[in-house]
């Protein structure tokens, strides 16, 4: 893996004054944003210009077409998908003509018996009753279906928003945003967005200007759920439309925010993207997608309460017989050896096998294949997921010999072949796979956007790079390329992950570094990394992601190894002085504070928030050496001054309850999204304890909960009891309660002298 240090560029003279940063009209100038009204038309939303109707080619004349068969009283069949983005188009499509005609009738075909798109027998099922078909999300790639159709007697028309394929589908109309330019505003827009915009030109024509807005809150789930590219409309309608959806009056929405315990006002992408969309989800990869459907038209409150009781239960299943795939998959991986996993059983359930499959791709960074039987047992259907640097479908594309249908992307893909086919395929691709693994640790190149020293990073340039949010797809977080020395490396989440202190000059700043490696520190590195920030109890730490990590061996023959010089850290003793004689706002000191409990000195640090300073006061104690060590490096401190710090001795119930507690309160008003480093500083522990706390709830059947980054989780009420898991965690739990406290006792109870002696060698390694 190489990182390629990023093209340094010359923005023009208007875009480095708007932004008052070079480097960050560096990163406009790379990402398009070429000119200052572009610029603008991307930074503030209010000086936006909303996409002109007139640019879809004949979208007035199809929505005289449509308006047209309602005024002739046409019975219409509007034809959808099973996702979301299916399910909104065909509740925009349905709902808003439903205001002009009582002869609209919806169609969402069945995952496994239909599949994806139009089907001909479907079609045929309807050709006696129906006048005209609209399709959405899907019929672009139906050319056979449409003529079928066409030929039967029906009129159509497509709306879609995939790819467009060599022959459009004859059709009497086809719409789609990829028929407009590739750099135009709308080209991005999901299947919703198509149907919200013809929608948008038939209430024109029908004198219903502006009624459209109305389903702004169902296009805004699509948005997300589809994860389209936030750039151009899809940005300004995500921006605009959130409010929809948090004030909106679907009756339907408003049972499943009831349903999930839901605060609208609270919620944003992270709740749309791993619990709304999810749910609604659930229903077509388990069950029929009809009930989403269902539940986004219902006009009533009961009928509606009772479609989210019914969509939850469905999403519970659909997140149990994942789980119970991806935990027998499990055992199937070796960590130490990065393979690709290329896996078949005939029990797994089609509907998921993808979703496990990125389960595993997420949690080991290796592809991941999975297959299973179609329901009539004749054929074998597979789903893919990919890392970065290896082009799944291209792969699978080299097997297309042995299969009977494929396609996909970079990072996923789905196939079908043979049962008699299958070992052959196996062998092929896990032999295509591993090759390309073993050749991308080599010729793998990470490009970054800009070039950055860490004393060019503060909250002044953090902010002004937020303007750019939120990032997506086709407008990724900016990756910057910077050297610095790791000076601190400490071990997260069960050593899967690294959290680091990197040093340039004076500067210093913390690393989360995901998927971590071996960290040579005899060099100099180099990084290719994420800004973010913690914000924790309304303290603001600038803080690192690191996507790659390379020591600087080659960069000149003359370099010398550098290490970071001994820090000689005195100990200054004032144990017999309890907290209520420590002074606040001492000259050159920081208060180190963890917990719950608040202190009124200043300024308060803690293992994500830091400032240099002479002395640093342990007010609580640190969970470890190894935070202890990071909050020395971080703060820089020459003296440590021990006081008469509390030491709870913490019992097992009792550190269960407080995280309870922690749960009760993130169900309540975070919508259960969760973050475990948030959770260890409020309970003073590592962040491995709070997830072994988690892993015991769950097995106990008090939680669920599924990540959704690596720092947060999204709870959920109940699970599925395992006494025997539960027994595990429960004792490595205690394990991990009991070094704590040992190691908060020894800092406690210790002679002075051999503290600082322990410390020395402590930051010296």
């Amino acid at each position: 893996m190489k990182i390629i240090k990023a093209e340094e560029c010359e923005p023009s003279a208007e875009l480095v004054e708007y932004l008052k940063s070079k480097k960050l009209a560096c990163l406009a100038k790379k990402r398009g944003l070429d000119t200052k009204d572009k610029l603008i038309q991307f930074l503030e939303i209010d000086k936006y210009i909303p996409l002109n109707l007139d640019d879809f080619p004949k979208i007035y004349k199809i929505a005289d077409f449509i308006l047209q068969h309602i005024k002739n009283g046409s019975k219409i069949l509007i034809y959808g998908d099973y996702d979301v983005d299916g399910i909104t188009s065909t509740s925009i499509l349905f709902g808003a003509l439903s205001q002009l005609s009582d002869q609209i009738n919806y169609h969402i075909p069945d995952r496994f018996k239909e599949g994806y798109g139009l089907n001909k027998k479907v079609l045929a099922g309807y050709q006696a009753e129906m006048d005209l078909v609209i399709s959405c999300d899907c019929g672009i790639s139906n050319y056979d279906e449409v003529k079928f159709a066409k030929e039967a007697g029906m009129d159509f028309v497509v709306t879609d928003h995939h790819d467009l394929p060599d022959k459009l589908p004859p059709a009497d109309y086809v719409i789609s945003p990829r028929l407009l330019p590739e750099d135009h505003q709308g080209y991005w827009l999901p299947g919703a967005g198509m149907a919200y915009f013809l929608i948008k030109a038939i209430f024109e024509k029908a004198d219903k200007t502006g009624e459209e807005e109305d389903y702004l809150d169902l296009l805004l789930l699509a948005i997300i759920a589809d994860v389209v590219p936030l750039k151009g409309e899809n940005r300004y309608l995500f921006k605009t439309g959130l409010k929809k959806l948090q004030f909106t009056e679907r009756i339907g929405l408003k049972a499943l925010y009831n349903e999930l315990d839901i605060n609208p006002l609270e919620i944003n992408e992270k709740t749309l993207g791993f619990q709304i969309g999810p749910l609604l989800n659930s229903a077509g990869r388990v069950d029929s997608a009809e009930k989403g459907l269902e539940l986004l038209l219902a006009e009533d409150k009961s009928k509606a309460a009772g479609l989210a009781a019914e969509l939850s239960q469905i999403n519970d299943y659909r997140k149990k017989i994942s789980q119970q795939i991806y935990l027998e998959l499990e055992k199937e991986i070796n960590p130490q050896k990065r393979k690709a996993l290329i896996s078949y059983n005939s029990d797994w359930h089609q509907g998921v096998i993808g979703i496990a499959a990125g389960r595993v791709t997420e949690n080991y960074q290796i592809p991941a294949v999975l297959m299973t039987s179609t329901l009539d047992g004749e054929f074998i259907t597979g789903s893919a997921r990919s890392i970065e640097g290896i082009n799944i479908n291209n792969l699978i594309s080299e097997c297309s010999d042995l299969l009977e249908k494929h396609g996909g992307h970079a990072a996923a893909a789905g196939f079908s072949l043979k049962k008699d086919r299958l070992e052959k395929f196996k062998l092929r691709l896990q032999r295509l796979i591993d090759q390309k693994l073993d050749k991308l640790e080599s010729d793998f190149k990470i490009k970054t956007d800009l070039n950055l020293e860490l004393c060019q990073i503060n909250e002044e340039f953090y902010q002004s790079l937020r303007r750019f949010a939120p990032f997506g797809e086709s407008n990724p977080e900016p990756l910057f390329y910077l050297e610095a020395d790791v000076i601190s490396s400490r071990e997260i989440s069960s050593g899967r992950h690294k959290r680091l202190i990197l040093s340039s000059d004076d500067n210093r700043i913390t690393a989360l570094w995901w998927w971590s490696g071996e960290v040579e520190n005899n060099y100099t590195q180099k990084a290719a990394c994420n800004l973010t920030e913690n914000n924790y109890r309304g303290n603001k730490n600038l803080q690192l992601v690191l996507k790659a990590l390379k020591p600087l061996k080659d960069k000149s023959k003359n370099f010398h190894f550098k290490k970071e010089k001994k820090n000689s850290v005195k100990i200054i003793d004032w144990r017999e002085k309890n907290i209520s004689e420590i002074q606040t706002r001492s000259v050159n000191t920081v208060y180190f504070a963890e917990g719950l409990q608040e202190y009124n000195f200043y300024p308060l640090v803690n293992r994500n928030y830091y400032r240099k300073a002479e002395k640093l006061v342990l007010i609580t104690l640190p969970s470890s050496p190894a935070v202890l060590k990071e909050v020395l490096l971080s703060t820089a401190a020459e003296k440590l001054i021990l006081i008469n710090s509390r030491n709870d001795v913490i019992t097992f119930n009792d550190f269960i309850k407080k995280v309870l507690s922690l749960l009760k309160y993130s169900l309540k008003n975070k919508n259960g999204i969760f973050n475990l480093e948030e959770a260890a500083l409020a309970l003073e522990v590592e962040e491995i304890t709070i997830k072994r706390a988690l892993d015991f709830l769950r097995a106990e059947a008090f939680i669920s909960y599924e990540y959704i980054s690596h720092r947060e989780v999204l709870i959920t009420k109940n699970g599925e009891k395992n006494l025997g898991q539960a027994n595990l965690n429960k004792k490595n739990l205690k394990n991990l309660l009991k070094e704590s406290s040992a190691f908060k006792r020894f800092i406690k109870n210790k002679d002075a002298a051999k503290i600082e002696n322990f410390i020395s060698n402590l930051v010296a390694k």
